[in-house]
C-alpha cells in the first residue's frame, strides 16, 4: 500500500497512448517526432507507443491495454477499417478523446483527425503525370498509358489517393488510365509489374502508392531492360539511404510526394484537446512533388531535419533519465514519510496491546485453577464414551456380536459425547465473556493490533526480499479455500490471489509468477480453460501448474493434464503432500532454468534446428535472435526487445529471469562480451572498433565489462595470440 501510494505521486499530467498499425521508416519519424515534442510543452506529458505489426488483433489488444493503463488521449492509426471499433468504442465509453491520424475507421465519434491530404496527394501526382505524358512521354501513333497500382482499397489513404488520382486523370481523353490494385507490398507490386509486362501490356508512367512499391515496379521493368521507357512515380519521399528521395536523386524514380509525418503537431494537438482549447476537427497537412528539379534542395533540407530529429532524441533520453531519477527521489522521500508515521503508529498500538494483554493476563490467572479442574474432569469423562464408540464400531466392521445392542452402546455414549461437547463450548462461552467484561480493550482489538504490527512486517520483509521468494498464484473460487492456501504458503512464498480464471489469467500475464495452484470448478472461466490458456500465452507458458479438484475419476485427471498441468491433487489433500509437489515442480524448473543457463552460456541458439523444441526453447531463441540482430546498437533497450516479442518489460523480465535465471540486461552484457572475445581472437579490428560493433557506447566501459567478465583486458587477448 505505501509504494502504491508513493507511485501516484509520479504520475504524469497527461498520459497520450499512440497506437500505429505498423512500422516502417515513414512511421518511425513520426514516432521519433512525437516522442521528441512530448517535452516542448509546459506539460508534464508522457507519449506511449505500441506497434501493431499489421495485426488487427495485436492492435485490439494494444489499444485495451492503453486504455487499462489510464491513458488520457488515443492517437490511432487504424490498420483495419472496422475491426478496431469495439476496443474504440470502449474508450469512448470511458471518455477518452480519440484522434485518428494518417487513417480514420467507421467510428463517427471520435474528436479530431490529423495526417496528409491523401486526395491531394493523388490530385497532385495525376497533375505531374499528365505533365509528363505531354512533354516527356515519346508514342508512335498511340496515346501514353498511365498506370496506376493502388493497395487494396480497403483504407481511407487508397481511396483517397485513388479518388484524387483517377478523377484527374480521367478528364484527360488524349490519356489512356489503367488501374490495378496490389497487396501494398515490394513483392506483389513487382509480381503485378513483371505480368503486365510479359502480358505485352505497355505503360508510360507508372504511379504506385508508396515509393517501396513505386521502386518494386522499377526493379520489374528493369529486369525485363524496359525502365529506360518508362517513369516511375511514388509516395513518401523519405530521406535516408534506399528511401524516396534517394531514388528520385539516382532516377530510379521520376517523383514522389512528401508525405507528411509532423509528429510534433499531432502531439500538440492532442494537448489542445486535453486543455480544453479550441481545435479543428480535421487537420489535413499540406505537401509538395519531389522532382528532379528541386530534390537536391529537398534532400539538404530532409538530412538537415534528420540531424536535428537524432539530436532531439538524444536531448529526450537524457531528459527522461533525469526526469526518472527525480521521480525516484520524489518517491523514496514519501515513502520514507510513510514508514515513519507508520512505525509511530505501530508503537502506539503495540503500547496499547500491552497493556491490554497485562490487563487480560491478571483476569487469565484468576481462571486458570478453575479450567485446570474443569478440563482434567472433561479428559477423563471423554474417554468413556469414544472408548465406547470405537469398540462397538470395531465389532461392527468386523461382522461380531449383536448388532442391535451394539448399535444401541454407539448412541447412548455419542449423546453422552454430545452433551460432554456441548458443556466445554458452555464453558468457554462463559469464561469469553468473563474475560471481554473485564477488559478494556477486547480481544479482538488486541488481535486486530497485534495482526496490523504483523502485516506491516511481513510487508517490509516482501518488498525487501521479494526477489529471493518465489511468487505462488492461487485461483480459487472459495475465499475459505484461498485463506486456508495461503495460511499454508504465506511462510514459504510471496502469494497473491484470484478469485476466477479470468481475473487469474489476467493477474498471471502481469505479474508472471513462479507457479500456479488452480481450482478446477470456477465461475466465469473454469480452471481447465485458463490452464490452457495460461499455457498458450507467451509471458506465462513456462509456469508449472498444479491443479485442485473434488473430481476424481481417472478420466478426469486425464482432461486435466492435457490441459497442460504439471500436477494434480484430489480434495481432500494432505498439506505436506501439497507443500512437497509445489516445491517440487520450483525444483524441476530450477533445473531447467540451469540446463538453459547452461546452454545459453555455450551458444547462441538455445536448441539446433534438428533438435528437439519446447515452448520456452523456442521463446529463449526467438529472445536470442532479437538481441543478436540489435547487439551492434548502442542506444538498445530492454522495452525495444519486449515490443519486438510482443511483452512489456516486465513479462519479458520476469521470464527471461525464470527460464535463465538471468536478467535480459545480464545476457545482452555476457553475449556482447563473447562476440568481442570472438572478434579479438578472429579479426584486425581495433577495441574501439570492437567495442562499438558490439553495442558499448564508449570503449572504456567496454575494457571495464570485459576485464571483469572474463579477468583479462582486451588489450591482452591480443597479447596473447602468437
Amino acid at each position: 500500500m505505501l509504494f502504491t501510494l508513493a507511485g501516484c505521486t509520479s504520475n504524469y499530467k497527461y498520459k497520450i497512448g499512440v497506437s500505429q498499425c505498423v512500422g516502417g521508416p515513414w512511421r518511425e519519424k513520426a514516432n521519433n517526432e512525437m516522442l521528441s515534442a512530448q517535452h516542448l510543452y509546459d506539460n508534464d506529458v508522457k507519449v506511449i507507443i505500441r506497434n501493431a505489426d499489421n495485426s488487427n488483433e495485436r492492435q485490439c489488444q494494444q489499444i485495451d491495454s492503453l486504455v487499462d493503463e489510464g491513458v488520457d488521449l488515443l492517437i490511432v492509426s487504424p490498420n483495419d477499417y472496422n475491426v478496431l471499433n469495439k476496443s474504440l468504442q470502449r474508450a469512448c465509453d470511458k471518455n477518452i478523446p480519440i484522434v485518428f491520424f494518417d487513417r480514420t475507421t467507421a467510428l463517427k465519434h471520435y474528436a479530431a483527425y490529423i495526417g496528409g491530404d491523401n486526395v491531394e496527394a493523388g490530385r497532385s501526382m495525376a497533375e505531374y503525370a499528365v505533365s509528363l505524358c505531354r512533354d516527356s512521354v515519346r508514342v508512335n501513333g498511340r496515346n501514353p498509358v498511365v498506370l496506376e497500382i493502388t493497395g487494396p482499397l480497403e483504407l481511407t489513404p487508397d481511396i483517397d489517393r485513388y479518388n484524387g488520382f483517377s478523377n484527374y486523370i480521367s478528364r484527360h481523353s488524349d490519356i489512356d488510365y489503367k488501374h490495378c490494385t496490389s497487396k501494398w507490398t515490394y513483392d506483389d507490386t513487382r509480381q503485378i509489374m513483371t505480368r503486365w509486362l510479359k502480358a505485352g501490356n505497355t505503360a508510360d508512367v507508372v504511379f504506385c502508392h508508396s515509393d517501396i512499391a513505386a521502386l518494386a515496379a522499377y526493379d520489374a521493368a528493369k529486369s525485363m531492360g524496359k525502365q529506360k521507357d518508362m517513369y516511375f512515380l511514388g509516395v513518401d519521399a523519405l530521406p535516408g539511404k534506399g528511401e524516396g528521395i534517394e531514388a528520385v536523386q539516382q532516377h530510379r524514380l521520376t517523383a514522389s510526394y512528401i508525405y507528411p509525418t509532423h509528429g510534433e503537431e499531432v502531439i500538440a494537438l492532442a494537448l489542445r484537446i486535453l486543455e480544453g482549447k479550441p481545435f479543428q476537427r480535421v487537420n489535413n497537412m499540406k505537401s509538395f512533388v519531389v522532382t528532379p528539379q528541386n530534390v537536391v534542395d529537398v534532400s539538404l533540407s530532409s538530412n538537415a531535419l534528420m540531424r536535428q530529429n537524432q539530436y532531439l532524441a538524444t536531448i529526450q533520453s537524457k531528459l527522461e533519465a533525469y526526469l526518472g531519477l527525480y521521480h525516484t527521489q520524489r518517491t523514496l522521500l514519501i515513502v520514507s514519510l510513510l514508514v515513519i508515521l507508520f512505525l509511530i503508529v505501530a508503537v502506539f498500538a503495540t503500547w496499547r496491546a500491552v497493556r491490554a494483554t497485562r490487563r487480560a493476563n491478571r483476569r487469565m490467572r484468576e481462571l486458570n485453577n478453575e479450567q485446570t479442574r474443569f478440563f482434567t474432569n472433561a479428559s477423563h469423562q471423554l474417554r468413556t464414551p469414544l472408548t465406547l464408540i470405537a469398540g462397538p464400531v470395531s465389532q461392527l466392521a468386523e461382522g461380531k456380536g449383536d448388532s442391535k445392542q451394539l448399535i444401541d452402546i454407539v448412541r447412548r455414549n455419542v449423546e453422552q459425547l454430545q452433551r460432554l461437547v456441548g458443556d466445554v463450548l458452555l464453558f468457554r462461552r462463559e469464561n469469553s465473556a468473563t474475560i471481554d467484561d473485564a477488559s478494556v480493550i477486547t480481544n479482538e482489538q488486541l488481535s486486530a493490533s497485534l495482526k496490523s504490527v504483523q502485516d506491516s512486517r511481513h510487508s517490509i520483509m516482501i518488498n525487501d526480499n521479494t526477489d529471493e521468494l518465489a511468487t505462488v498464484l492461487i485461483v480459487d473460487d472459495n475465499a475459505d479455500m484461498r485463506a486456508y492456501l495461503r495460511t499454508l504458503l504465506l511462510d514459504r512464498y510471496y502469494v497473491i490471489e484470484a478469485a476466477d480464471g479470468q481475473s487469474g489469467l489476467k493477474l498471471a500475464v502481469e505479474s508472471v509468477p513462479d507457479i500456479v495452484v488452480s481450482d478446477v470448478m470456477m465461475p466465469v472461466m473454469d480452471g481447465l480453460t485458463f490452464c490452457t490458456r495460461l499455457k498458450q500465452h507467451e509471458a506465462t507458458s513456462h509456469i508449472p501448474v498444479l491443479m485442485l479438484t473434488a473430481r476424481s475419476s481417472e478420466q478426469q485427471h486425464i482432461e486435466g493434464l492435457q490441459t497442460g498441468a504439471d500436477a494434480y491433487m484430489t480434495k481432500p489433500f494432505s498439506a505436506d503432500l501439497l507443500l512437497a509437489n509445489i516445491a517440487s515442480l520450483l525444483n524441476n524448473r530450477q533445473a531447467l532454468r540451469r540446463a538453459f543457463a547452461a546452454k545459453v552460456a555455450e551458444e547462441d541458439t538455445v536448441v539446433s534446428a534438428d533438435g528437439p523444441s519446447t515452448p520456452d526453447s523456442f521463446f529463449l531463441n526467438r529472445f536470442m535472435k532479437a538481441m543478436d540482430k540489435n547487439l551492434s546498437n548502442t542506444k538498445l533497450k530492454i522495452d525495444d526487445l519486449g515490443d519486438e516479442l510482443g511483452l512489456s518489460r516486465v513479462q519479458l523480465y520476469r521470464k527471461v529471469k525464470a527460464l535463465t535465471g538471468k536478467t535480459p540486461v545480464e545476457i545482452l552484457r555476457e553475449t556482447r562480451l563473447k562476440r568481442a572475445m570472438q572478434l579479438l581472437k578472429t579479426t584486425d579490428k581495433t577495441v574501439a572498433e570492437i567495442a562499438y560493433e558490439v553495442g558499448f557506447a564508449t570503449p572504456g566501459y567496454f575494457s571495464s565489462c570485459f576485464k571483469k567478465q572474463f579477468d583479462k583486458y582486451p588489450t591482452d587477448i591480443r597479447g596473447d595470440q602468437p
